[in-house]
């Protein structure tokens, strides 16, 4: 395994369940990302995709707006130093200052440790084709999977991706270009999951038969 999304879930749940802020939930889930770096670590990724936002989360009052943004904009503040960090979605959505900061944050994030965190923020499947569509329209003779590949949100397929907060849907989360991503979902809220929590999804993982649309071998 070398690609693995996460879609963290369930923030507001657990700050209303340990009675605590949304604002300290939101920590708590940026201490979590940290430590969820490390295990996919040692578990061989190289590549962490975090959903960190949805488009219509973005649509949310602005406080929950600027908490959510602030969360994961400080992980990136604590870890950019010990990998490569990069981000990608409807970025329009996104506030200049946190867009600025991010900016910055990519280019002095440390490039060669062949881990790489990257952000998808605004995720949305009808905001990501409809943004590729008025960037290429006129412009070039046909759309094809490669040039589709280039200007999607995630261009690489991603093979495993880990939603917790016990939902089981995606929403408007899902990779453009990853068709046959293997699914898990996670009943834990995503600041309470534990390392068993973690080895329990890869191991459902990695256990599945991968046909890709064709017969088992």
């Amino acid at each position: 395994m070398t690609t693995l999304m996460l879609l963290p879930d369930g923030m507001r749940r657990w700050s209303q369940a340990n009675g605590v802020s949304l604002d300290d939930g939101y920590a708590a889930m940026g201490d979590k990302i940290v430590e969820f770096m490390d295990w996919a670590r040692e578990e061989g990724v190289t590549t962490l995709y975090i959903t960190a936002s949805s488009a219509a989360n973005h649509s949310r009052p602005q406080p929950a707006v600027t908490t959510f943004m602030n969360a994961f904009t400080d992980v990136v503040r604590r870890v950019h130093d010990s990998c490569a960090f990069d981000f990608s979605g409807s970025l329009e959505l996104v506030s200049a200052p946190h867009l600025a900061e991010l900016e910055e944050l990519r280019e002095k994030s440390a490039k060669d440790t062949g881990f790489t965190l990257h952000y998808i923020l605004g995720m949305s499947l009808t905001h990501e084709v409809i943004g590729i569509f008025n960037r290429l329209n006129g412009k070039i003779p046909e759309l094809t999977e490669e040039i589709l590949a280039r200007h999607a949100y995630v261009p690489a397929q991603v093979d495993h991706l880990i939603r917790t907060g016990g939902a089981t849907r995606m929403s408007s989360f899902f990779p453009l270009m990853s068709p046959y991503a293997e699914l898990h979902f996670s009943p834990c809220l995503f600041p309470d999951m534990t390392r068993a929590d973690f080895d329990a999804a890869l191991a459902d993982l990695k256990g599945r038969e991968r046909r890709f649309g064709g017969y088992p071998h």
